[in-house]
């Protein structure tokens, strides 16, 4: 029988036996190993070479059981050999060029020169031996080296789960998930999140055991959705998974839970009615659960559709509703929860008319973030960064997606970096940086693609149109807007302002027509939603083009009715503009 081994991911100094190897491969007749098997012919050398090391075979197995690096501090702690014996031992394996040294004993530190020594002195240890080992090193580390328990809970937590010891596994791979994520590695923390869960689905089952995977479960699906974004399909599975585990328990409190993460993913992708029944069902399943942070989830899920459905005062009720449990901390500590909803209550309160109350918003988003946790501050700079856009502050839109970008590119978040860098593109143009916001626009746009988040690319689409439209493009710039309102249909909260853009781009092409058509349908449907914003900045587009029309008392009849109708805000681009217009039309 064929019999090979596997080699280790651990490429450490110049690999030894490459003649063994060489010749194993040419006599296969196979030049591409597959995977990282090893031939048996060197699998054997491997072998013989430790066997005539004599008694320090030993001392290098147990090396191998510690790791593929070790200290002789931590080494000499878990052998039977004084000092002296150990220490000629190990410069025989030094001699033998097994083993790398770096400084003199007692503080000296080995390393495997080469991944299969380690292989293959770990491989020839009895199972049983070998689990007697890992937990000898699990309990002298445990024991007596605070400061590695301490600064790698990852190493205590492997050789838990070598020495089988499930429970105290489980317990470091959640210290070590805890100080991954403290540290931003959510890499990191998603693995070792998952090796948490694999071990507790070995536990007996038990009320306690279905609590704590489903927990597990909830921090991985949230991991997920930072790493790889909430549509992802390894997001999608894993929520889906997690969402029947808890409905089968009679969970309810995970079920909120699981429901709110699968509204994200739909809404993410584009499905915006689906997003909003799953958010209706999380409130009903919250209020009889009747907690806290079952009711500020549920409700935060529920403002997010109902406000990309353009139901902006239903928005307004849920935000309401949800952000009074703010103030409890188990509430805060919901991942991007509270930044979430605070970053979407902002846009809807200036979508409907009240940028003041919008900037009030926008201090309690930037107040809520945790400076220690990137990905929210991330969302809240995003978020403001958007808000400026909506308010054409440009200036100030370039500073907070430029230090979301940063945060993003460092940390590694996928959504949330189109987002972003589509945000900078916009303010790049508002400050006539055209060409290099088109591209940044461009950029964040496939960045969405990439990150399967079709929501923000209908919108952002609308950006990229007025910016070629300001550079002379129409007609690339018309196919964009007619992308963005084909792509999603029932994204209604922009939609007055994608027939607004896709208006003016008429008018550039000398379409009177079709631009009035646009024009009027963006300000009807502003209007039935309550969009004030989007129905201000519409009636002073289409009050120009009556104007020019003569058709003036029309024109300012319609826009001084808008204008009338704000209380709030008259410091901003769009009322300055307006209050404008009003003027130059006589009133």
């Amino acid at each position: 029988m064929k019999r090979s081994t596997r080699w280790s991911n651990v490429p450490a100094g110049v690999p030894l036996f490459v003649e063994e190897l060489t010749r194993a491969v040419l006599e296969s007749g196979n030049t591409k190993l597959l995977g990282r098997e090893i031939p048996a012919t060197l699998h054997d050398s491997l072998l013989a070479r430790l066997d005539r090391l004599g008694s320090a075979k030993e001392t290098l197995q147990i090396g191998s059981v510690i790791g593929s690096e070790f200290s002789y501090e931590l080494l000499r702690a878990v052998h039977s050999l004084n000092d002296e014996d150990l220490q000629r031992e190990l410069r025989r394996l030094t001699d033998a060029d097994l083993l790398y040294v770096r400084g003199l004993p007692p503080d000296a530190t080995y390393q495997f020169k080469h991944a299969l020594i380690r292989d293959a002195a770990y491989e020839a240890l009895l199972k049983s031996r070998r689990k007697e080992l890992h937990r000898l090193v699990a309990q002298t580390i445990d024991e007596r080296f605070p400061d590695l328990k301490n600064a790698h809970p990852e190493v205590l937590a492997r050789h838990w789960t070598e020495a089988t010891e499930t429970e105290r596994a489980i317990t470091e791979w959640l210290r070590a998930a805890t100080s991954a994520t403290a540290n931003n590695a959510l890499n990191e923390a998603l693995e070792s999140y998952q090796h948490a869960l694999t071990l507790t689905l070995q536990l007996p089952p038990s009320p306690e055991r279905q609590s704590r995977e489903l927990e597990l479960r909830q921090l991985i699906i949230w991991t997920l959705s930072v790493t790889r974004g909430w549509a992802a399909a390894e997001t999608v599975e894993a929520t889906e998974q997690a969402a029947m585990i808890a409905a089968n328990a009679d969970r309810l409190n995970q079920i909120v839970k699981f429901i709110v993460s699968k509204s994200g993913a739909a809404l993410t992708s584009g499905e915006l009615t689906a997003g909003a029944k799953l958010a209706d069902q999380a409130v009903d399943l919250a209020i009889r659960e009747g907690s806290e942070v079952c009711l500020a989830y549920a409700y935060g899920a529920r403002t997010l559709s109902s406000h990309f459905l353009g139901r902006l005062v239903d928005a307004e009720n849920d935000f309401a509703v949800g952000s009074a449990f703010f103030g409890n901390p188990d509430v805060r500590e919901l991942p991007a929860g509270v930044v979430s909803v605070l970053m979407i209550g902002s846009w809807n309160a200036w979508i409907m008319g009240r940028p003041d109350l919008a900037v009030k918003r926008e201090a309690m988003l930037i107040a809520a973030a945790d400076i220690a946790k990137p990905y929210d501050l991330v969302n809240s700079w995003y978020g403001s960064a958007y808000l400026r856009l909506c308010m054409r502050e440009y200036p100030d839109a370039e500073t907070l997606a430029a230090r979301a970008l940063d945060l993003c590119q460092k940390h590694g978040f996928p959504q949330a970096l189109g987002h972003v860098e589509c945000a900078l593109g916009c303010a790049k143009v508002g400050i006539n940086c055209t060409n290099e916001g088109i591209a940044l626009i461009r950029q964040g746009i496939h960045s969405e693609r990439e990150a399967h988040a079709p929501l923000y690319v209908s919108h952002f689409m609308t950006f990229l149109a007025a910016a070629l439209g300001a550079i002379g493009a129409t007609k690339e710039a018309l196919d964009a807007t007619e992308q963005a309102l084909a792509a999603i249909p029932d994204l209604l909260v922009t939609k007055p302002e994608r027939l607004r853009v896709h208006g003016e781009l008429l008018l550039n092409q000398g379409s009177l027509d079709k631009a009035e058509n646009a024009l009027r349908e963006s300000i009807a449907l502003a209007r039935s939603m309550g969009a004030k914003a989007w129905e201000l900045r519409t009636t002073m587009s289409l009050a120009r083009l009556l104007d020019q029309q003569g058709r003036r008392d029309e024109a300012r009849a319609m826009l001084a009715e808008i204008y009338n109708w704000f209380t709030e805000g008259f410091d901003t681009p769009d009322l300055k503009d307006a209050k404008a217009l009003l003027i130059e039309l006589g009133a």
